[in-house]
């Protein structure tokens, strides 16, 4: 009878798959006698290969389906249940959105909600949110949006194409660019997100304002200090008034970001900061001028000296993408460049290790101004955040 205990009281065994054949060969043996030959061509070493395939299928099933209750792990919809035990959500998927978009044609033509247009012959479509009649001089203004969610750009004047065939409609151009939209939240980012929302309920607390602020549509990233003397405090080359916070947030909307600054910041406490927006509070009506910063952008030129372990069709661009996936985030359990975050040639070079394996990095130097390259560990302060680009990064392939 098959061995399928793979669950015990500390959690889930995952044998060697040479441990399991082993055990089964045994089984067999005992069954039919030690003189069984079980080499893989004989058709008892065939029962015995697909046994111990099954086997160690149910036991990786197993460590899978266990890990999807560790928030650290989990994936999918398992994901998304555990955050909402905590009041969190994963961002969904929005469209792309063209306002004001001019429709032209025959006076009097309707062109009816869900028309689509594209950004050339070959390019993102969108869809009219509503029907449009052309006035008396064959004109009309319309909102288009992506048929497919996620980011999808154009340019002013890019959306010129009619794809749908409606009886009067002539041209279509968009005077504005368009408002791009976000794909679905990745499960990296959503989990690295979930870390960092944890102290969400919280209420004052240094852990209270960074779980809120990054909690927000759009924000990357965020520093967070706060001065509790009666004196002035420098810290990384920002001065903090005395009783005071700091923020500096990258990405997101000044009026959200501020609005929750406010909603968690100590009573009495001052701000700091080059953006200010005002905010209302909800509950008082009363407006208040919230500060924080935007952070300084510090361009990283890297010099990357690889090699392949394996024939890869184009090995620079998967480079660049690695790098590119770690500077973003979305590896697991790495944070990759965020406000106040130093940038480390090591921890890049053993993140695209992880990604792109088997191409091995032998070398990886940084700069910030493309001419003097080092392995040195670039600071960032609080007031900065790392950027890189695919065409700050020069691979050399040995």
């Amino acid at each position: 009878m098959g061995d399928y205990n793979f669950i015990v009281e500390t959690g889930v065994i995952v044998p060697d798959t040479s441990e399991q054949l082993a055990q089964v060969q045994s089984e067999y043996r005992t069954a039919f006698g030690d003189d069984l030959d079980v080499s893989p061509e004989t058709p008892q070493g065939v029962l015995i290969a697909a046994e111990t395939e099954s086997r160690d299928s149910v036991a990786r099933n197993n460590a899978a389906l266990a890990n999807q209750i560790n928030p650290n792990l989990a994936g999918g919809v398992f994901l998304d249940a555990l955050w909402a035990l905590t009041g969190g959500a994963r961002f969904v998927a929005t469209p792309s959105v063209i306002r004001g978009v001019d429709l032209g044609g025959v006076p009097g033509a309707i062109i009816p909600e869900g028309a689509i247009a594209s950004v050339g012959p070959d390019g993102a479509r969108f869809a009219l949110t509503g029907a449009v009649i052309l006035d008396g001089l064959g004109q009309g203004l319309g909102v288009f949006q992506s048929v497919e969610l996620g980011a999808f750009p154009a340019a002013v004047g890019a959306l010129n194409t009619i794809v749908t065939g409606v009886l009067g409609w002539e041209t279509v151009t968009n005077p504005y660019a368009a408002e791009e939209g976000d794909a679905e939240e990745s499960d990296a980012a959503a989990r690295r997100r979930r870390r960092m929302t944890l102290a969400l309920q919280s209420v004052s607390l240094s852990e209270a304002i960074v779980s809120g602020v990054n909690d927000l549509p759009g924000v990357k990233s965020m520093a967070f200090r706060e001065n509790v003397t009666n004196a002035p405090i420098t810290i990384e080359g920002v001065t903090l008034a005395p009783h005071s916070v700091y923020a500096c947030v990258d990405g997101g909307l000044d009026n959200d970001i501020g609005l929750m600054l406010l909603r968690k910041k100590s009573m009495g406490a001052g701000w700091n900061g080059g953006t200010t927006v005002t905010v209302q509070d909800p509950f008082s009506g009363q407006d208040y001028a919230v500060q924080f910063d935007r952070p300084e952008e510090v361009n990283i030129y890297m010099q990357v000296t690889v090699r392949a372990g394996a024939p890869f069709a184009d090995v620079p661009n998967t480079i660049r993408a690695a790098i590119l996936q770690y500077a973003n985030g979305e590896q697991t359990d790495e944070d990759g460049f965020v406000v106040g975050g130093d940038v480390s040639a090591f921890e890049i070079a053993s993140a695209v290790n992880r990604i792109a394996a088997p191409i091995y990095i032998v070398n990886l130097e940084m700069s910030t101004d493309n001419v003097a390259f080092s392995t040195a560990t670039i600071p960032i302060t609080i007031g900065q955040v790392a950027r890189t680009a695919p065409g700050f990064i020069s691979v050399t392939v040995t």
